[in-house]
């Protein structure tokens, strides 16, 4: 990663950035990378207050093709033609893989997840398929009326972390600039000729346009006295998100295990995972209920309490996987009462992306092109 640039455009003096993006996750990464996509040239500031255990970090970065709620159905939509823009592709292709999905629901789900489905098909599930999460996972528990269902042509799956590193550094090799390690504290909109963002450093930027991407995070504070962070009356509230590391090795052939009705699903890991998993291993992500968790996760952010939670919910589904079941990752996310991402614009020139609902991964590229649309002329 580009290391900050002490002589950094905005910073006190000197010509204003026409964008300042407030938070480098991938939901950042997307909106920056977006920015310079439709306007070349643009002299984009990405500004990372350095936060440990993001939600970027930690995801799993499953791309499932299903829509929650009429507003992520709309994301998914705006997202897909920058999602497949040959540039962004070709920046992300080394850090997507393909993998064979099998999902196990009741008919009402799969009807749903099909009704729901965004630039992709479902259909029944084929016997190989059915076959192989057997031999990698024992006996799948199915409830009466559950059906079992593929994508067909599998799920991808984004290095996060990475692929939000890649964008960045596009953005910084086409002339942009980021800094790490401060806050942004407050900006102020009624200044001639720019926003003007006062750093907890004591440093300041001043910019044209800025958007907001900190996730679960508190946000500055805005022109007279407006904060934007989730309290109070916020539109979302922060809960934990966690996978478990599962312990045990899987055939090479082992498909992504969806059962949506629990929102549980485990992720064979490749053999080249570089350490975050055993090779041949897994990662089971599980609906955690632990509610307003602070963004940073606290001292003990996998906990023995959640790592109770997880093999429970394992063990309500893949029983047989639960004695290989480890702590794993953790984070921490904002979620809104319905789970749509929330996209808004809170001061003229200020618009914000935040509370993806654990879907960042899968639905920063319609959050980039709302927040966009809104910081248009």
């Amino acid at each position: 990663m580009t290391p900050p640039d002490p002589a950094t455009p905005g910073r006190a003096t000197g010509a204003a950035v026409d964008l300042a993006v407030v938070g480098a996750g991938i939901v950042g990464a997307a909106i920056a990378f977006g920015a310079l996509t439709d306007r070349p040239g643009s002299r984009i500031l990405v500004l990372d207050r350095g936060a440990a255990n993001t939600a970027t970090h930690w995801s799993l970065g499953v791309l499932a093709p299903w829509a929650a709620t009429p507003g992520q159905r709309d994301l998914l939509e705006r997202g897909t033609a920058r999602f497949h823009h040959p540039r962004l592709l070709a920046l992300l292709r080394p850090h997507l893989r393909r993998v064979p999905v099998l999902v196990a629901a009741g008919a009402p789900t799969l009807e749903r997840l099909a009704r729901s489905t965004v630039g992709a098909t479902m259909g029944p599930a084929s016997p190989a398929t059915v076959r192989a999460a057997r031999d990698a996972c024992g006996e799948l528990l199915l409830r009466p009326g559950d059906g079992l269902a593929t994508v067909h042509g599998g799920i991808a799956v984004l290095d996060t972390a990475a692929a939000a590193a890649a964008l960045i550094d596009a953005v910084v090799d086409a002339g942009g600039h980021r800094r790490t390690g401060a806050r942004v504290a407050r900006i102020d909109t009624a200044r001639p000729g720019g926003q003007r963002l006062l750093l907890s450093d004591g440093s300041t930027v001043t910019a044209r346009r800025t958007a907001l991407a900190t996730g679960p995070w508190p946000g500055p504070t805005i022109g007279a006295g407006r904060r934007v962070e989730p309290s109070g009356e916020a539109p979302w509230r922060t809960k934990r998100m966690a996978a478990l590391r599962i312990d045990r090795e899987l055939p090479a052939d082992a498909p992504m295990v969806c059962f949506p009705d629990d929102d549980l699903f485990l992720l064979p890991a490749p053999a080249d995972s570089g350490g975050t998993a055993s090779p041949g291993g897994a990662w089971v992500s599980f609906r955690s209920e632990q509610w307003d968790v602070a963004p940073d996760g606290g001292p003990d952010t996998f906990g023995p309490d959640t790592l109770d939670e997880g093999r429970r919910a394992l063990g309500r589904r893949l029983p047989q996987l639960v004695a290989a079941a480890r702590a794993g990752r953790a984070g921490v996310d904002g979620y809104p009462p319905d789970r749509t991402p929330l996209t808004d614009r809170p001061a003229p020139g200020v618009a914000r992306a935040s509370a993806a609902s654990g879907a960042g991964a899968r639905l920063c590229w319609g959050m980039a092109d709302r927040v966009l649309e809104l910081l248009a002329p």
